[in-house]
């Protein structure tokens, strides 16, 4: 297959965390089986500090992000930014995704200083702040950060997804990655496939992949490895992969 036409897609690990499997070794299995070549590790750094989860071993994937933990202030900063910088190498990750939220400008800018890509995503309905354009580019071009679009949260305070298009013209030129889910009765955060509003989710997706070409990360839940991969398999179909 042409490079050029390879859909980098895969599945945030928070959903393992969830079921309490934490090794890396069963996060690279069940990848593998679902026919992900893309994965967000979540990061949680108090429970990195007791156990150094995403220290005891590599994830092999053609894309590899985190999903990053809050800024904890009364914990070392110094700590906090170098445990991050050791999981960010140890997986050659592109970038660190953090919400906009809470987040002191000392923190980003302390991640910068190490070398670590931090990345920003826009909030959900439920937060009162982080999700429009205009503050969200401020704080971008401030801290130099990139840029995530997550597509739910996006629908969730617009469904014509006008709003989508809005984060998307304002965050294109430091868009890393999509976060991709849909919502259905039981969850705001389901699986595509499984969702109500899986016409919208993937018409946006389908509309942003015309015009820059960038990884997928799956935010829906999962319990199996089939679900992942029914997951991957209709998203490529419904998108042209």
């Amino acid at each position: 297959m042409d490079a050029k036409n390879v859909l980098q897609i895969g599945p945030t690990t928070g959903w393992l965390f969830a079921q309490k499997i934490y090794d890396l070794p069963a996060h690279q299995k069940f990848l593998k089986e679902a026919g992900a070549n893309a994965v967000e590790l979540v990061m949680y750094l108090e429970e990195e500090e007791r156990q150094r989860t995403s220290l005891s071993g590599k994830i092999d994937a053609s894309f590899v992000s985190l999903h990053l933990d809050d800024y904890y202030p009364e914990k070392s900063l110094s700590n906090q930014a170098l445990l991050v910088k050791a999981i960010f190498d140890k997986h050659r990750a592109v970038a660190g995704v953090m919400h906009p939220i809470n987040i002191p400008g000392f923190f980003f800018e302390a991640l910068a200083a190490l070398g670590v890509s931090v990345a920003i995503e826009n909030m959900d309905a439920n937060k009162p702040c982080g999700y429009h354009p205009r503050e969200l580019w401020d704080l971008m071009e401030k801290h130099d950060l990139g840029f995530v679009l997550d597509s739910q949260h996006a629908f969730e305070h617009d469904k014509d997804m006008h709003h989508a298009w809005d984060l998307f013209e304002m965050g294109r030129t430091r868009l890393r990655y999509l976060h991709v889910s849909g919502q259905s009765q039981e969850s705001i955060h389901s699986l595509v496939h499984k969702s109500e509003n899986a016409k919208m989710i993937v018409d946006f997706v389908g509309k942003v992949l015309s015009q820059v070409k960038v990884p997928i990360i799956l935010e829906g839940k999962y319990t199996t490895v089939s679900e992942v991969k029914k997951e991957i398999d209709f998203l490529k179909q419904e998108l042209g992969f």
